[in-house]
C-alpha cells in the first residue's frame, strides 16, 4: 500500500526544501497515469541534506529491495531511490532540474496530494525535465500532458 501523504507529510514536517516532480506532478497537472513512488528534486545546501540525512534515519529507509543502503549521501546530480515505510520515494539532487532550485521552487505550485499541500513543479519545468530525459516513460508523459493541456510549454510550432 502505497501512502504518498505521509511521506509528503514527513517531508514538510522535517522541513526540508522539495519540489515533487515525477508521476505525481504529471498527474496533478491533469494527466491520466499511475505511479508507484514519490518524486522529489531537494535543494542541496548542508541544512537541507542535514534534514534529508535525518529523515532517511527516521525512516529507517532501504533500497528499494529492502537491502541497506550502501550509502544514503545525496550527490550533485545523483539520486537516491528509497523504500520508506510509506511507500518509495525517489530523491532527485537540485541539479537534475532545468534551472536552479529556488526558481523551479517558486514557479511550482502548492497543492494538495491525498490531502497533504506539496509544492508540485511548475508546467513549463516539469516538460523540460521530461524532455531532457529521452526515456520512453518520459515520453509517454508529454504525450498524455499534451492530451491535457493541448500545447506545452517548449513546442515547437506545428
Amino acid at each position: 500500500m502505497n501512502d504518498f501523504a505521509a511521506a509528503l507529510r514527513d517531508l514538510n514536517d522535517a522541513g526540508i526544501r522539495y519540489v515533487v516532480v515525477g508521476g505525481l506532478a504529471v498527474i496533478r497537472h491533469g494527466a491520466v497515469r499511475a505511479t508507484k513512488d514519490v518524486d522529489v528534486a531537494v535543494a542541496m545546501d548542508r541544512d537541507n541534506l542535514t534534514r534529508i540525512a535525518a529523515l532517511l534515519e527516521r525512516w529507517q529507509a532501504t533500497n528499494p529491495d529492502g537491502t541497506p543502503l550502501p550509502r544514503a549521501d545525496l550527490v550533485p546530480l545523483g539520486a537516491l531511490a528509497l523504500r520508506t515505510p510509506h511507500c518509495l520515494v525517489d530523491v532527485l539532487s537540485e541539479q537534475l532540474l532545468p534551472a536552479p532550485f529556488d526558481e523551479v521552487l517558486a514557479r511550482a505550485d502548492l497543492k494538495k496530494i491525498d490531502g497533504v499541500a506539496a509544492p508540485i513543479c511548475g508546467l513549463a519545468d516539469l516538460t523540460a525535465m521530461k524532455r531532457a530525459t529521452g526515456r520512453g516513460s518520459d515520453e509517454l508523459d508529454l504525450v498524455r500532458l499534451r492530451e491535457a493541456h493541448g500545447e506545452l510549454p517548449g513546442d515547437r510550432p506545428a
